[in-house]
C-alpha cells in the first residue's frame, strides 16, 4: 500500500501547489510573477502541469486576472496549509537551534527561573512569528545558578546575561564592561504554618524568635540572619535548602518558619502556609546584568520586555489596605505593611 508521502508525490511537484497559492493570493499570474521574481511563461507552465496532475481546472483566466473555480478554492486552502507547515518548520528549527539569530545564554536563581523567566521565555515562544513586529529566531539557554555563581559565569564568558538579586540594604553588584537593568522589587514574606498563627498573633519577626527556622541559599540565609539580629534575636536554624518548593513544604508540615521572596509563591504555592508581609523584612532588588555590547540586541530587548510583561503584581508602593487586598488575591497573605512591586520597571 502506498504511503501518504508516495500518494502526495504522485500528484506532482509540491512546489507547484505553493506557486498556485501565490497566484491565487496575487489575483493574476502577472502579479504573482512580479512578487516571486519568475517569468509569466514559467508560472503558466507550472500551472498547466499542476492542473494535469490533479485532473481539474483550478482557475479561469479573465481580462482582469484569474477567477478560481470550486476546485481552485479548495486547492487554495490546501496550499495555505502547506505554506504554513513549511514556514512553521523553519520557525520551529530557528527557535530550537538558534538558526538565523543569536543564541543567548542565561543564568538565574531558582525562584526567578521557575517564575518570571520561564513565563517570559514562554511568552516569546508563543509570540514568535505571529506578526511583523514579533520576536523571531531568538534562542535562549537557561542555567540555574545563585547570584555569586552566575556573576562568576558572566565574568568568565560562560553566559551572556546573569539575573541577580541583592537585598535593598546591600550594595548592588557591579562588573566592568556590563550594565544593569533593574527588574523591580521582590518583597520577602514570613512564612509560618497556618495552624501556628490561627489567631493572627504573629505580626513581627520578634514574634517567631523562639521558633525553628528553615533557611535558603547562602546569601538568603545571610540576609535572614541579619534581619533577625536587627529584630533582636539569633535564629535557630533547623533546616537548610535552596529549593523554594522544599522550603514551602517544610513550613506547611510544621517544621519551622522561613523568609521567602514573594515571587517564589507567586508561581508555585503549597497550602497550609500563612504568608505574612512584614515591613521590617524589606525586599530584594532583582537585576539583569548584561554586557555593554549586547544590551541593544533584539534578543535582549525582547527578553527584557517579556520579563516586564510577565509581572503579576502592581509596581510602586501602595497603602496598607491595598497591600492586604493585593497579597490576599495573589498569595493568600496576611499583609501588615506595604505591597509589592513585581518584575517591572521602577
Amino acid at each position: 500500500m502506498a504511503t501518504v508521502f508516495e500518494q502526495a508525490l504522485d500528484l506532482g511537484e509540491p512546489k507547484r501547489l505553493l506557486i498556485f497559492g501565490a497566484i491565487a493570493e496575487s489575483g493574476s499570474i502577472g502579479a504573482a510573477a512580479r512578487v516571486l521574481g519568475w517569468s509569466q511563461p514559467a508560472l503558466s507552465q507550472h500551472m498547466n502541469a499542476l492542473e494535469k496532475d490533479l485532473g481539474v481546472t483550478l482557475f479561469d483566466r479573465t481580462p482582469r486576472g484569474i477567477r478560481l473555480t470550486t476546485a481552485g478554492q479548495l486547492a487554495r486552502i490546501r496550499a495555505g496549509e502547506v505554506a504554513a507547515s513549511v514556514t512553521g518548520l523553519r520557525s520551529d528549527l530557528a527557535k530550537a537551534f538558534g538558526l538565523g539569530g543569536r543564541n543567548v545564554r542565561l543564568a538565574g536563581f531558582p525562584s526567578f527561573v521557575i517564575g518570571p523567566l520561564a513565563a517570559a521565555l514562554g511568552r516569546l515562544e508563543a509570540n514568535a512569528g505571529s506578526g511583523t513586529d514579533s520576536p523571531r529566531h531568538h534562542s535562549y539557554e537557561v542555567s540555574e545558578a545563585e547570584p555569586p555563581e552566575a556573576l562568576r559565569m558572566l565574568d568568565d564568558g560562560a553566559i551572556d546575561i546573569a539575573f541577580l538579586f541583592h537585598h535593598e540594604d546591600e550594595t548592588p553588584p557591579e562588573l566592568a564592561g556590563h550594565m544593569t537593568v533593574d527588574l523591580g522589587a521582590d518583597h520577602l514574606d514570613l512564612l509560618v504554618p497556618e495552624r501556628w498563627n490561627r489567631a493572627g498573633q504573629i505580626k513581627h519577626l520578634s514574634d517567631v524568635a523562639e521558633l525553628p527556622w528553615i533557611m535558603g541559599c547562602v546569601r538568603c540565609r545571610s540576609t535572614a540572619e541579619r534581619l533577625c539580629r536587627t529584630a533582636g534575636f539569633e535564629p535557630r536554624t533547623r533546616h537548610i535548602t535552596d529549593n523554594p518548593g522544599a522550603i514551602q513544604s517544610l513550613v506547611s508540615n510544621g517544621l519551622g518558619v522561613a523568609l521567602l521572596p514573594r515571587s517564589a509563591r507567586r508561581w508555585s504555592q503549597i497550602s497550609g502556609i500563612d504568608p505574612i508581609a512584614l515591613q521590617e523584612a524589606g525586599a530584594r532588588r532583582v537585576i539583569a546584568m548584561i554586557p555593554d555590547g549586547l544590551a541593544d540586541s533584539s534578543e535582549v530587548v525582547d527578553l527584557i520586555d517579556a520579563l516586564r510583561a510577565a509581572a503579576v503584581t502592581n509596581s510602586g508602593t501602595d497603602t496598607v489596605t491595598d497591600a492586604a487586598t493585593d497579597a490576599e488575591a495573589a498569595n493568600g497573605a496576611r499583609a501588615t505593611s506595604t505591597a509589592t512591586d513585581g518584575y517591572s520597571g521602577s
